[in-house]
């Protein structure tokens, strides 16, 4: 069994709570295999079963990647209710790592004291803890960052503390990340891990991987492939925006505005246009973004068909448990429009 650590010192850890019936399911013998809601990255959420050798596979990729052999200590923070949080959980338990758990919020590492071998994080807890409490990133040495793409002024700040940080690539289909991206500001392209490798068809990207059985997997994730085993990303072909037959990327759109805008305070989305089909729009937090420095930029830094046509205004953003951004809840709870 695991050994929990609570970084906060309290008796009652919900996180800890939160792992516990996965771990029963996982060392229940009768049980080969799991149950997973995905998120929809090969088309509609479901329901899929995956067998518990499929998640050993995918453990020990990533351990071979980071030699976690080596390491002794991990950190849960992030849901034991989805994948990630359970090949925290599955990774520990294969190479005797003892788990420290904290608080699955938004700066979960506040109260942490002790060095950290191994952590994954979402961007939004990512630059809480920049904004916060940077000094402790220092005290974690591998922090894979998933769930959402990591926007370029995060990386850019990122590269001012100790810790090795990889923005990921995967999903519930892949058990976790498959591809992992250093960042390390210069453009790096996402390499596969294992002996997974890629192909493509209609931009799609299309994943296969023998340790976990999976072949060609077609996903809805739009790349640029540079070689069998590598590729960039470059958005969601569901997220795409066809403005006057030209179709540009929210994901990249708001990377080149996140130079100069924190990605937690923005996003760009689309809505329906009698001329152009669709159009380019962008959703800000008043209170953190300046509208008039904000349409500045995009005119400075966007292509003509990228320019959002409208600012949606909202009082907060909407993040699902995962702390995903729900883009249609956030989006409808607009107040007005600049």
């Amino acid at each position: 069994m695991l050994k929990f650590i609570s970084t906060n010192n309290i008796l009652k850890d919900e996180t800890q709570e939160k792992a516990l019936p996965f771990l029963e399911e996982w060392l229940n013998t009768q049980k080969n295999f799991i149950y997973q809601q995905t998120s929809g990255s090969t088309g509609n959420p479901k329901i899929i079963s995956i067998a518990k050798r499929q998640l050993i596979a995918s453990a020990r990729m990533t351990g071979d990647f980071f030699e976690l052999s080596t390491c002794t200590t991990a950190l849960l923070c992030i849901s034991p209710d989805y994948i990630g949080g359970k090949m925290m959980l599955v990774r520990a338990l294969e190479y005797g790592l003892d788990v420290y758990t904290a608080p699955i919020v938004a700066n979960p590492i506040a109260e942490l004291s002790v060095p950290i071998d191994f952590a994954a994080m979402v961007p939004i807890q990512v630059q809480t803890i920049l904004d916060q409490t940077p000094e402790k990133l220092n005290l974690i040495r591998y922090l894979i960052i998933g769930g959402a793409p990591v926007s370029k002024k995060l990386e850019e700040q990122i590269q001012q503390y100790q810790c090795v940080a990889y923005s990921t690539f995967g999903m519930t289909e892949t058990i976790s990340h498959i591809a992992l991206q250093r960042l390390d500001n210069t453009n790096a392209p996402f390499i596969g891990i294992g002996k997974s490798h890629f192909s493509q068809k209609n931009n799609c990207l299309i994943v296969s991987s023998p340790e976990l059985g999976i072949e060609e997997l077609i996903t809805n994730d739009a790349v640029e492939l540079i070689s069998p085993t590598s590729f960039r990303w470059k958005g969601r072909i569901d997220h795409v925006i066809n403005t006057g037959g030209v179709k540009v990327f929210p994901e990249l759109i708001e990377r080149k505005l996140s130079t100069t805008f924190d990605s937690v305070n923005f996003f760009i989305a689309a809505e329906q246009d009698d001329r152009l089909g669709q159009r380019v729009i962008a959703v800000i937090l008043p209170g953190m973004i300046d509208a008039e420095s904000f349409k500045k930029k995009c005119y400075e830094l966007l292509d003509k068909y990228e320019q959002p046509k409208k600012l949606y205004v909202v009082e907060e953003f909407v993040y699902l448990e995962n702390n995903k951004l729900d883009r249609i809840k956030t989006f409808n709870s607009a107040k007005y429009s600049i």
